[in-house]
């Protein structure tokens, strides 16, 4: 009975947090682009300007690098709408992809009832979920965990070192990597163009350096998936729309300055999930000896693979906080919005409501 009293009166403190809470917004998609095609970036109206001491930047050199030109907010401080039409001006990534990834983000790190998420990490500017019913803080997308993982690119495990700002030193292992395996071009000189090769032996220098030196790695299949989708994604949305090639001159500007290049071009068609995750395959394929799983007490423990839903399962079921179902009014509406943004990439999957821990 005082069981069922104690589950009763937290079901009701969340209820009256969520509905007395104020500053609700409803999240809506936005519009589809009307022109999907190749077009030079940034244009006269978002010229890069370097972000200010207040301005947030994260772990992801292309939203910073968006928000440098103004096709995010300079603050570092996005909507919803915002992150979706930002990625598909800048990037020409496909809206479904635009909108999952997006949604994604903002359950695991942002407010979903002010509509309000962090590049970078937490700030007064965004308060806490109602009630608090993920922890006293909206910690931004630089928090280690959920959205923000290891075996990154370019920066090092939370663990270890530096999870938020580019590693120097990571950065020229990838040029080192494109200095042996690049291809050569007639504009930028010889080994200046990033290949598929090169970025297959850079990856699997990163996945054996946090196996070796990382005591507590996560690399569970969500992650493992999304970390070579950063591989994937740097290839085929930074390359330059008009032939196609990746300089490291262009890695260069959008990894250390997080500017467009000078006479950079969009990709000339919408990169969808089908893209994405081709690449993943194309990136893995040369060291399948690469597997996700956790270290427990030191050891790696290999994470079961074979299922066609893991992704989804991973992140959008066991990721994305389970307290977030529980609520009503404005909230409810946007999770439920949200949730099924994300299920949107993955129609053959059965949707499945969130089970994932709050408050971390």
């Amino acid at each position: 009975m005082r069981l069922l009293v104690s589950l009763y009166t937290v079901s009701s403190f969340l209820f009256l947090a969520v509905t007395a809470y104020p500053g609700g917004k409803i999240i809506k998609s936005p519009p589809l682009q009307s022109d999907t095609g190749i077009k030079p970036i940034p244009d006269k109206r978002h010229p890069y300007k370097a972000p200010g001491p207040n301005d947030l930047r994260g772990p992801c050199p292309g939203l910073n690098t968006l928000a440098n030109h103004g096709y995010l907010p300079r603050s570092g401080i996005a909507t919803f709408e915002e992150i979706v039409t930002a990625v598909g001006e800048g990037f020409n990534m496909d809206h479904d992809l635009a909108s999952g990834i997006a949604a994604f983000a903002m359950l695991a790190r942002g407010n979903a009832y002010t509509n309000q998420i962090s590049i970078g990490g937490p700030t007064d500017k965004i308060p806490a979920l109602p009630g608090n019913i993920d922890g006293n803080v909206t910690k931004g997308l630089a928090t280690h965990g959920r959205f923000e993982g290891d075996v990154s690119m370019t920066r090092r495990d939370a663990a270890i070192g530096d999870n938020v700002h580019l590693d120097p030193q990571l950065f020229q292992q990838l040029l080192d990597n494109v200095a042996l395996y690049g291809n050569d071009s007639d504009v930028t000189g010889p080994k200046s163009v990033v290949s598929y090769k090169a970025m297959q032996e850079f990856k699997y220098e990163r996945y054996l350096d946090s196996l070796a030196n990382d005591p507590v790695l996560e690399y569970h299949f969500g992650r493992f998936v999304l970390s070579y989708g950063e591989a994937s994604f740097t290839l085929n949305f930074f390359a330059n729309g008009t032939d196609g090639v990746l300089s490291t001159d262009t890695l260069k500007s959008i990894f250390q300055n997080q500017t467009f290049p000078a006479n950079w071009h969009r990709r000339g068609n919408p990169g969808t999930i089908q893209l994405i995750g081709d690449g993943v395959d194309m990136v893995l394929s040369a060291h399948p000896e690469a597997v996700p799983g956790v270290k427990i007490n030191g050891t790696f423990v290999p994470d079961p693979t074979g299922d066609p839903c893991g992704l989804y399962k991973d992140i959008g079921v066991n990721t994305v906080p389970a307290v977030l179902v529980n609520t009503t009014g404005v909230l409810k509406k946007n999770v439920d919005f949200l949730l099924q943004s994300i299920h949107n990439l993955f129609p053959n999957c059965t949707f499945t409501l969130p089970i994932g821990a709050a408050g971390i």
